[in-house]
């Protein structure tokens, strides 16, 4: 199946998808393709699996995405060379929509998101021809998980897409030559998400043996959980929470400081991350996510501790950690201008005369030289980027059990017991949604998501009025193309 020109009125640009008839569209992790499938094969089943990871891995990791989804809570700004350096994202992170419409990075944001939607259903066609060859229950079983390990991936595209730009269209898997599509209100996009983690959960594995990394039953429930917790269905988000952390033999990496470098890859409070890889060597062929790493690296620094200077932390944020006395968690998530770090890298000084403090860069992205690949010279090589993981569970858990009446104190003690702080006998609210703040900073915009859902945004970031900013423009180029998404959206 090819798919035709009326793409183009959904997708600024077109995709490259695979086809019924041609392997080459598939990017296959660590293979290279053939130029046909034989669909006998069952050995080759996965391959459609591998492409949506390949994609998914690719387009959500495109470094635009991140300021998109960072900049309007109140733990970073922007950054760059100058106040103008890629000024649409001070726009967003001031509420300016009508400025943003035309913005360059949401355009490419939207795009990448339903390259991701479009692919998943391109590969389930691959899929069902593999199913047309199949003759034992083993196999059909094992076609169900893979289609699962797919549709997880259209899930979590449409949990970005409905969280950023909230009424949006729906593709259409019986018409997906139809780009011209109407907006679908967001409970609609929501309650389609959770039909299909639904089916995840019923058919995904407990555990990925031959397929280290790749998402599991427990993955699914985390991104239903963190859906439900946005809905305010705080009894949904209890049942899951409480089933992951009995059931999924999960735990969290105790060496913090090292949770998002080389050691932390793949650690067991890992329930999902883009894998990466320069295949343990210093030069050649490698798996790296580019200018994700850079955009955020250290300005004017030497290679390979070096970047753009994007994504700097707020006075406040930095407040909070030193008010709480948050040092384990400071080493974590802050990388600071003008010092040396834990590591032994030094970072110049980066003063940007837009800020009223020097530069503190998301430490997150901080990968130290001595745990490089010698040889390589990008910042961030080899390194992983965390999506998912049981500290979210645990707390998300813990804000439930405060709602909801139950003991609270023990998730949320086992987080802080990790990051080195005292516990809470009997937790509140805020207890919770501080720890929240602390844990995910500048981690997939969580901390936007959590002001605006506990309705506390309008009164946290200037500029933001509620019923008007939760959710970003549909970008114009989009609505160039169709009008039909200026026009209210359907049920």
């Amino acid at each position: 199946m090819k798919i035709n020109n009326k793409i183009f009125a959904l997708l600024f640009i077109p995709l490259v998808l695979a086809s019924c008839n041609d392997w080459l569209d598939i990017v296959q992790e660590g293979t290279i393709p053939t130029e046909e499938i034989d669909f006998t094969d069952v050995d080759q089943m996965y391959a459609p699996v591998s492409g949506v990871y390949a994609m998914a891995r690719e387009r959500m990791t495109q470094w635009e995405i991140w300021p998109l989804l960072n900049v309007r809570g109140d733990d970073v700004t922007k950054g760059g060379a100058t106040d103008a350096d890629q000024g649409g994202y001070l726009d967003v992170e001031h509420f300016n929509y009508d400025a943003a419409k035309g913005f360059w990075a949401l355009n490419n944001s939207w795009i990448a998101f339903y390259k991701i939607v479009f692919a998943t259903y391109n590969n389930q066609i691959l899929l069902d021809n593999f199913r047309e060859h199949l003759t034992t229950d083993a196999q059909k079983e094992l076609a169900n998980q893979y289609e699962a390990e797919i549709i997880f991936h259209r899930a979590l595209a449409y949990f970005f897409i409905s969280n950023l730009w909230g009424d949006v269209p729906l593709i259409d898997p019986n018409d997906i030559n139809n780009g011209s599509l109407y907006r679908s209100k967001l409970s609609t996009v929501r309650s389609l998400i959770h039909k299909e983690l639904d089916y995840c959960i019923e058919h995904l594995p407990t555990e990925q043996n031959e397929h280290y990394g790749a998402v599991t039953k427990w993955t699914a429930m985390t991104l239903k959980a963190k859906l439900a917790l946005l809905e305010g269905n705080y009894q949904l988000v209890e049942s899951l929470t409480d089933d992951i952390i009995k059931n999924a033999n999960l735990e969290l990496f105790t060496d913090f400081y090292n949770l998002f470098k080389i050691p932390g890859k793949l650690a067991k409070e890992s329930l999902y991350e883009f894998q990466f890889t320069d295949f343990g060597a210093g030069d050649g062929q490698q798996v790296y996510g580019d200018a994700w790493f850079q955009h955020q690296g250290p300005r004017n620094n030497p290679a390979p501790i070096s970047g753009w200077g994007f994504m700097l932390l707020q006075s406040g944020f930095l407040n909070f950690l030193t008010d709480r006395n948050d040092t384990i968690r400071w080493n974590v998530a802050v990388l600071e201008s003008g010092t040396t770090t834990l590591s032994g890298d030094e970072i110049a000084l980066f003063d940007p005369s837009y800020m009223d403090i020097k530069a503190y860069y998301n430490g997150k992205a901080y990968l130290p030289k001595n745990q490089m690949t010698e040889g390589r010279n990008q910042y961030g090589s080899n390194n992983n980027i965390r999506l998912l993981r049981y500290a979210d569970v645990l707390l998300m858990n813990a804000e439930v059990k405060v709602r909801n009446g139950g003991d609270a104190a023990t998730p949320l003690n086992e987080v802080r017991a990790r990051a080195g702080l005292d516990p809470i006998a009997s937790p509140t609210l805020d207890d919770i949604l501080n720890e929240r703040r602390a844990e995910f900073s500048c981690e997939w915009g969580d901390r936007y998501y959590d002001l605006v859902r506990t309705d506390q945004a309008a009164s946290v970031l200037p500029g933001f009025v509620k019923g008007k900013h939760e959710f970003l423009p549909i970008p114009l180029a989009q609505e160039d193309l169709n009008p039909k998404l200026t026009e209210p959206a359907i049920e």
